[in-house]
């Protein structure tokens, strides 16, 4: 038991300890202790957590991480992404209005480490009047700084997880910043010695509109 779990007996003590006037008095505390002691420790042990969600139960946290908009992890990895969960919306209380890119970052840390990227996107100056047909990874003279970002990720992680995770981490960047979220691409060796002059990757839309 850690110390941020109470008892039945604790939520039971200022009843305990209250003075009954009378035998339906004393009934109504009994049926009332034996609710508490059997069905509602759980429950009233979540509400206790509220004012420190982090280190709350399971429930708690993901009911906090969903009201924040915040990635919610379902993996069968033996409670590790429960541990995940707290972390990630523990940094989300601390950094307060400090979040934008560098939470984004570290939500993407926690989740796949070593799996991701995030990466500022340029536009041909010559083709401004087509933006954002003529975006790129790489800086040059003749290119602006866009408002865009690409999040890459690894091809090898759950797909599936990140088709639902994307929405989330879309939403975890500045107002003014326009997110893609794009999957890396491994392409097999055929045998044919070309250079190539790029990076293939899948770019996801997840827009709701």
């Amino acid at each position: 038991m850690d110390n941020t779990t109470l008892s039945a007996s604790d939520f039971l003590a200022p009843l305990a300890f209250t003075h009954k006037a009378g035998e339906l008095e004393r009934a109504m505390a009994g049926v009332f202790t034996a609710v508490v002691q059997e069905y509602q420790v759980n429950q009233l042990n979540d509400i206790y957590s509220y004012g420190v969600p982090w280190l709350g139960s399971a429930t708690v946290v993901e009911r906090f991480t969903k009201l924040n908009g915040l990635a919610v992890l379902r993996r069968n990895d033996g409670g590790l992404s429960d541990k995940l969960m707290s972390t990630i919306y523990a940094n989300w209380e601390s950094m307060a209005s400090e979040r934008g890119l560098a939470f984004l970052q570290f939500m993407l840390d926690m989740l796949y480490p070593n799996q991701n990227k995030i990466v500022r996107l340029w536009h041909s100056i010559a083709q401004a009047g087509s933006y954002p047909l003529y975006l790129s990874e790489s800086q040059g003279v003749r290119k602006f700084l866009t408002s865009r970002i690409r999040i890459k990720i690894d091809s090898d992680i759950d797909i599936t997880e990140l088709s639902e995770l994307a929405p989330t981490l879309s939403r975890l960047v500045p107002w003014q910043i326009v997110p893609e979220v794009a999957v890396s691409i491994d392409t097999e060796d055929m045998g044919v010695q070309v250079a190539l002059a790029g990076e293939i990757f899948q770019v996801a839309n997840f827009s709701p509109y």
